[in-house]
Protein backbone atom coordinates (compact mmCIF):
# COMPACT_ATOMS: atom_id res chain seq x y z
CA UNK A 1 0.00 0.00 0.00
CA UNK A 2 1.46 3.32 -1.09
CA UNK A 3 1.39 6.09 1.51
CA UNK A 4 0.97 9.51 -0.01
CA UNK A 5 2.64 12.40 1.72
CA UNK A 6 0.44 14.91 3.47
CA UNK A 7 2.29 17.72 1.83
CA UNK A 8 2.79 18.21 -1.88
CA UNK A 9 6.24 17.27 -3.21
CA UNK A 10 8.69 20.01 -3.73
CA UNK A 11 10.07 20.75 -7.17
CA UNK A 12 13.44 19.31 -6.16
CA UNK A 13 11.86 16.08 -5.06
CA UNK A 14 9.80 15.82 -8.22
CA UNK A 15 12.97 16.26 -10.27
CA UNK A 16 14.69 13.46 -8.38
CA UNK A 17 11.74 11.15 -8.92
CA UNK A 18 11.63 11.96 -12.64
CA UNK A 19 15.35 11.31 -12.99
CA UNK A 20 15.06 7.98 -11.20
CA UNK A 21 12.18 6.87 -13.41
CA UNK A 22 14.12 7.93 -16.50
CA UNK A 23 17.17 5.99 -15.46
CA UNK A 24 15.12 2.87 -14.82
CA UNK A 25 13.37 3.16 -18.19
CA UNK A 26 16.70 3.75 -19.94
CA UNK A 27 18.22 0.66 -18.34
CA UNK A 28 15.24 -1.43 -19.34
CA UNK A 29 15.33 -0.12 -22.90
CA UNK A 30 19.05 -0.75 -23.25
CA UNK A 31 18.59 -4.24 -21.87
CA UNK A 32 15.84 -4.96 -24.36
CA UNK A 33 17.88 -3.59 -27.24
CA UNK A 34 20.91 -5.56 -26.13
CA UNK A 35 18.87 -8.75 -25.95
CA UNK A 36 17.39 -8.19 -29.39
CA UNK A 37 20.78 -7.23 -30.85
CA UNK A 38 22.69 -10.28 -29.55
CA UNK A 39 24.01 -12.65 -32.22
CA UNK A 40 22.12 -15.90 -32.84
CA UNK A 41 23.36 -18.95 -30.96
CA UNK A 42 24.82 -21.04 -33.77
CA UNK A 43 27.48 -23.74 -33.87
CA UNK A 44 29.66 -24.66 -36.87
CA UNK A 45 31.24 -28.08 -37.37
CA UNK A 46 33.21 -29.37 -40.36
CA UNK A 47 34.16 -32.88 -41.50
CA UNK A 48 36.19 -34.21 -44.44
CA UNK A 49 35.91 -37.58 -46.16
CA UNK A 50 39.73 -37.86 -46.54
CA UNK A 51 42.13 -36.90 -43.78
CA UNK A 52 45.18 -36.56 -46.03
CA UNK A 53 44.31 -36.13 -49.73
CA UNK A 54 46.93 -36.15 -52.46
CA UNK A 55 47.52 -33.28 -54.90
CA UNK A 56 44.73 -33.31 -57.46
CA UNK A 57 42.53 -35.58 -55.33
CA UNK A 58 39.07 -34.21 -54.50
CA UNK A 59 38.27 -33.87 -50.80
CA UNK A 60 34.66 -33.44 -49.69
CA UNK A 61 34.07 -30.90 -46.90
CA UNK A 62 30.73 -30.92 -45.06
CA UNK A 63 29.85 -27.79 -43.07
CA UNK A 64 27.12 -28.38 -40.47
CA UNK A 65 25.42 -25.31 -38.92
CA UNK A 66 23.29 -25.86 -35.79
CA UNK A 67 20.80 -23.55 -34.05
CA UNK A 68 21.41 -23.82 -30.29
CA UNK A 69 18.50 -21.58 -29.27
CA UNK A 70 16.00 -23.05 -26.80
CA UNK A 71 13.16 -20.65 -27.59
CA UNK A 72 10.87 -22.04 -30.30
CA UNK A 73 10.48 -18.54 -31.72
CA UNK A 74 14.23 -18.04 -32.23
CA UNK A 75 14.74 -19.32 -35.78
CA UNK A 76 18.04 -18.52 -37.49
CA UNK A 77 18.35 -17.51 -41.11
CA UNK A 78 21.62 -18.44 -42.84
CA UNK A 79 22.21 -15.93 -45.60
CA UNK A 80 25.67 -16.70 -46.99
CA UNK A 81 28.30 -19.42 -46.62
CA UNK A 82 31.81 -18.92 -48.02
CA UNK A 83 34.78 -21.24 -48.25
CA UNK A 84 37.74 -18.87 -48.36
CA UNK A 85 41.49 -18.97 -48.44
CA UNK A 86 42.74 -18.90 -44.86
CA UNK A 87 43.23 -15.35 -43.62
CA UNK A 88 42.17 -13.89 -46.97
CA UNK A 89 39.10 -12.70 -48.81
CA UNK A 90 39.38 -14.85 -51.93
CA UNK A 91 36.37 -17.17 -51.95
CA UNK A 92 36.77 -20.63 -53.45
CA UNK A 93 33.06 -21.44 -53.24
CA UNK A 94 29.95 -19.85 -51.78
CA UNK A 95 26.27 -20.53 -51.19
CA UNK A 96 23.56 -17.86 -50.93
CA UNK A 97 20.22 -17.82 -49.10
CA UNK A 98 20.96 -21.21 -47.56
CA UNK A 99 17.81 -21.46 -45.43
CA UNK A 100 16.20 -21.15 -41.99
CA UNK A 101 17.18 -23.36 -39.04
CA UNK A 102 14.68 -24.07 -36.27
CA UNK A 103 15.87 -24.25 -32.65
CA UNK A 104 17.64 -27.56 -32.05
CA UNK A 105 17.95 -28.32 -35.76
CA UNK A 106 20.88 -28.11 -38.18
CA UNK A 107 21.67 -28.08 -41.88
CA UNK A 108 24.71 -29.27 -43.84
CA UNK A 109 26.33 -27.59 -46.84
CA UNK A 110 28.73 -29.76 -48.92
CA UNK A 111 31.86 -28.40 -50.59
CA UNK A 112 34.49 -30.07 -52.75
CA UNK A 113 38.13 -28.95 -53.00
CA UNK A 114 41.32 -30.04 -54.76
CA UNK A 115 44.84 -28.84 -54.09
CA UNK A 116 47.72 -28.62 -56.57
CA UNK A 117 50.64 -29.02 -54.15
CA UNK A 118 51.42 -30.90 -50.92
CA UNK A 119 51.53 -29.28 -47.48
CA UNK A 120 49.09 -28.04 -44.84
CA UNK A 121 46.27 -26.00 -46.33
CA UNK A 122 44.37 -23.35 -44.32
CA UNK A 123 40.78 -22.58 -45.24
CA UNK A 124 38.16 -20.43 -43.51
CA UNK A 125 34.49 -21.32 -43.44
CA UNK A 126 32.59 -18.05 -43.09
CA UNK A 127 28.83 -17.75 -42.63
CA UNK A 128 26.49 -14.77 -42.33
CA UNK A 129 23.39 -15.40 -40.22
CA UNK A 130 20.66 -13.47 -38.41
CA UNK A 131 17.63 -14.07 -36.27
CA UNK A 132 14.36 -14.35 -38.12
CA UNK A 133 12.56 -11.02 -37.71
CA UNK A 134 15.85 -9.19 -37.18
CA UNK A 135 17.81 -8.19 -40.26
CA UNK A 136 21.00 -7.53 -38.34
CA UNK A 137 23.65 -9.81 -39.94
CA UNK A 138 26.35 -11.52 -37.91
CA UNK A 139 29.45 -13.17 -39.30
CA UNK A 140 30.90 -16.40 -37.96
CA UNK A 141 34.21 -17.94 -38.97
CA UNK A 142 35.71 -21.41 -38.47
CA UNK A 143 39.23 -22.33 -39.65
CA UNK A 144 39.85 -25.62 -41.48
CA UNK A 145 43.28 -27.26 -41.79
CA UNK A 146 43.90 -30.04 -44.33
CA UNK A 147 47.20 -31.90 -44.75
CA UNK A 148 47.89 -32.72 -48.41
CA UNK A 149 50.33 -35.62 -48.76
CA UNK A 150 52.86 -35.88 -51.56
CA UNK A 151 52.20 -39.51 -52.41
CA UNK A 152 49.68 -42.23 -51.76
CA UNK A 153 50.88 -44.79 -49.23
CA UNK A 154 48.21 -47.32 -50.09
CA UNK A 155 48.92 -50.71 -51.56
CA UNK A 156 48.67 -51.05 -55.33
CA UNK A 157 48.45 -54.38 -57.20
CA UNK A 158 49.73 -54.75 -60.75
CA UNK A 159 50.25 -57.80 -62.94
CA UNK A 160 53.88 -58.24 -63.95
CA UNK A 161 56.05 -60.83 -65.72
CA UNK A 162 53.01 -62.08 -67.64
CA UNK A 163 53.13 -64.75 -70.34
CA UNK A 164 50.37 -66.11 -72.57
CA UNK A 165 50.35 -69.56 -74.18
CA UNK A 166 47.78 -71.30 -76.35
CA UNK A 167 45.58 -70.28 -79.26
CA UNK A 168 41.80 -70.54 -78.91
CA UNK A 169 42.14 -71.33 -75.21
CA UNK A 170 44.97 -69.38 -73.60
CA UNK A 171 46.76 -69.72 -70.29
CA UNK A 172 47.91 -66.48 -68.64
CA UNK A 173 50.63 -66.74 -66.01
CA UNK A 174 52.47 -64.07 -64.06
CA UNK A 175 52.89 -62.26 -60.77
CA UNK A 176 50.42 -60.10 -58.84
CA UNK A 177 52.88 -57.55 -57.42
CA UNK A 178 52.12 -55.05 -54.66
CA UNK A 179 53.93 -51.88 -55.73
CA UNK A 180 52.32 -49.68 -53.06
CA UNK A 181 53.40 -48.71 -49.57
CA UNK A 182 51.06 -50.86 -47.47
CA UNK A 183 49.93 -54.48 -47.45
CA UNK A 184 46.87 -55.58 -49.41
CA UNK A 185 44.37 -58.32 -48.59
CA UNK A 186 41.98 -60.56 -50.50
CA UNK A 187 43.56 -60.16 -53.95
CA UNK A 188 41.24 -61.78 -56.52
CA UNK A 189 41.95 -62.00 -60.25
CA UNK A 190 39.23 -62.89 -62.76
CA UNK A 191 38.57 -62.96 -66.50
CA UNK A 192 35.47 -60.89 -67.39
CA UNK A 193 33.12 -61.99 -70.17
CA UNK A 194 33.32 -59.79 -73.27
CA UNK A 195 32.43 -60.18 -76.94
CA UNK A 196 35.81 -61.76 -77.68
CA UNK A 197 36.92 -63.18 -74.31
CA UNK A 198 35.27 -65.48 -71.78
CA UNK A 199 36.57 -67.25 -68.67
CA UNK A 200 36.99 -71.00 -68.91
CA UNK A 201 37.88 -73.78 -66.44
CA UNK A 202 39.99 -74.56 -64.61
CA UNK A 203 41.03 -71.01 -63.73
CA UNK A 204 38.48 -68.46 -64.86
CA UNK A 205 39.36 -66.68 -61.63
CA UNK A 206 42.28 -67.01 -59.24
CA UNK A 207 42.49 -66.08 -55.55
CA UNK A 208 45.94 -64.78 -54.63
CA UNK A 209 45.12 -63.68 -51.07
CA UNK A 210 47.20 -61.20 -49.08
CA UNK A 211 50.34 -59.64 -50.55
CA UNK A 212 52.79 -57.64 -48.46
CA UNK A 213 54.30 -54.43 -49.76
CA UNK A 214 57.05 -54.96 -52.37
CA UNK A 215 56.10 -58.66 -52.60
CA UNK A 216 54.13 -60.67 -55.16
CA UNK A 217 52.00 -63.77 -55.57
CA UNK A 218 51.93 -65.98 -58.64
CA UNK A 219 48.74 -66.67 -60.59
CA UNK A 220 47.38 -68.67 -63.52
CA UNK A 221 44.22 -67.84 -65.49
CA UNK A 222 42.53 -69.55 -68.41
CA UNK A 223 40.28 -67.97 -71.04
CA UNK A 224 38.67 -68.69 -74.39
CA UNK A 225 39.36 -66.04 -77.02
CA UNK A 226 38.05 -65.44 -80.53
CA UNK A 227 40.13 -64.82 -83.61
CA UNK A 228 41.88 -61.45 -84.00
CA UNK A 229 41.84 -60.81 -80.24
CA UNK A 230 44.68 -58.45 -79.31
CA UNK A 231 44.47 -58.54 -75.52
CA UNK A 232 42.78 -60.25 -72.58
CA UNK A 233 41.31 -58.12 -69.76
CA UNK A 234 41.94 -59.19 -66.18
CA UNK A 235 39.86 -57.73 -63.33
CA UNK A 236 41.90 -57.07 -60.16
CA UNK A 237 40.05 -56.73 -56.85
CA UNK A 238 41.71 -56.24 -53.46
CA UNK A 239 41.42 -54.45 -50.11
CA UNK A 240 43.94 -51.68 -49.53
CA UNK A 241 44.70 -49.79 -46.34
CA UNK A 242 46.64 -46.59 -45.70
CA UNK A 243 47.72 -44.38 -42.85
CA UNK A 244 44.92 -42.19 -41.48
CA UNK A 245 42.44 -43.89 -43.84
CA UNK A 246 39.99 -46.72 -43.55
CA UNK A 247 40.10 -49.90 -45.58
CA UNK A 248 39.22 -49.39 -49.23
CA UNK A 249 38.08 -52.02 -51.73
CA UNK A 250 39.76 -51.40 -55.08
CA UNK A 251 38.61 -52.81 -58.42
CA UNK A 252 40.45 -52.15 -61.66
CA UNK A 253 41.20 -53.86 -64.97
CA UNK A 254 44.55 -54.54 -66.61
CA UNK A 255 44.90 -55.57 -70.26
CA UNK A 256 47.32 -58.42 -71.03
CA UNK A 257 48.63 -58.08 -74.58
CA UNK A 258 48.66 -61.21 -76.71
CA UNK A 259 51.71 -59.96 -78.61
CA UNK A 260 53.65 -61.24 -75.63
CA UNK A 261 52.26 -64.70 -76.35
CA UNK A 262 54.80 -67.56 -76.16
CA UNK A 263 53.32 -70.63 -77.92
CA UNK A 264 54.06 -73.97 -76.40
CA UNK A 265 57.14 -75.48 -78.09
CA UNK A 266 56.38 -78.67 -80.07
CA UNK A 267 57.87 -81.88 -78.83
CA UNK A 268 61.13 -82.61 -80.72
CA UNK A 269 60.91 -85.55 -83.08
CA UNK A 270 63.61 -88.20 -83.04
CA UNK A 271 65.47 -88.16 -86.30
CA UNK A 272 65.27 -91.46 -88.20
CA UNK A 273 68.15 -92.22 -90.54
CA UNK A 274 67.24 -94.48 -93.47
CA UNK A 275 69.56 -96.24 -95.85
CA UNK A 276 68.52 -97.78 -99.10
CA UNK A 277 70.33 -101.08 -99.40
CA UNK A 278 73.22 -99.91 -97.19
CA UNK A 279 74.16 -101.99 -94.25
CA UNK A 280 75.09 -100.37 -91.02
CA UNK A 281 77.38 -103.21 -90.13
CA UNK A 282 81.05 -102.44 -89.49
CA UNK A 283 82.18 -105.96 -90.54
CA UNK A 284 83.31 -104.97 -94.09
CA UNK A 285 82.56 -102.96 -97.21
CA UNK A 286 78.96 -102.80 -98.39
CA UNK A 287 77.66 -105.69 -100.50
CA UNK A 288 76.69 -103.40 -103.40
CA UNK A 289 80.27 -102.13 -103.77
CA UNK A 290 81.70 -105.65 -103.72
CA UNK A 291 79.30 -106.70 -106.50
CA UNK A 292 80.27 -103.76 -108.70
CA UNK A 293 83.98 -104.48 -108.26
CA UNK A 294 83.48 -108.18 -109.12
CA UNK A 295 81.54 -107.31 -112.27
CA UNK A 296 84.30 -104.98 -113.41
CA UNK A 297 86.93 -107.71 -112.84
CA UNK A 298 84.93 -110.23 -114.91
CA UNK A 299 84.42 -107.79 -117.78
CA UNK A 300 88.11 -106.92 -117.75
CA UNK A 301 89.17 -110.59 -117.91
CA UNK A 302 86.87 -111.34 -120.86
CA UNK A 303 88.18 -108.34 -122.71
CA UNK A 304 91.76 -109.44 -122.14
CA UNK A 305 91.10 -112.97 -123.50
CA UNK A 306 89.54 -111.66 -126.68
CA UNK A 307 92.41 -109.27 -127.25
CA UNK A 308 95.01 -112.16 -127.00
CA UNK A 309 93.14 -114.34 -129.60
CA UNK A 310 93.46 -111.70 -132.19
Amino acid sequence: MMILPDRPLSSKTKLRVALSVGIVLTVLLVSMQTASASPPAVQIETTTDIDEPMPGEAVEIDATISNLENDNDRNVRVRYVWLREGGGLDAYQQSEDVGVISPGDSLTIPFSMTFDSPGQKHLDLVITASKVGDDTPYEFKKPIYIDVTESDLRGDVRLTSTSVTGSNTVVIEGDAANTGGTDVDSVLLSIPSTDSVSPTPPNGEYYVGGVETSEFGTFELTADISNNTDSVPVDITYISTGENRGDERVTKTQQIQLEEQSPAAPQPRQAQATTAGVSSSDSGPPIAIIGVVAALVVIGAIGLMLWRRQ
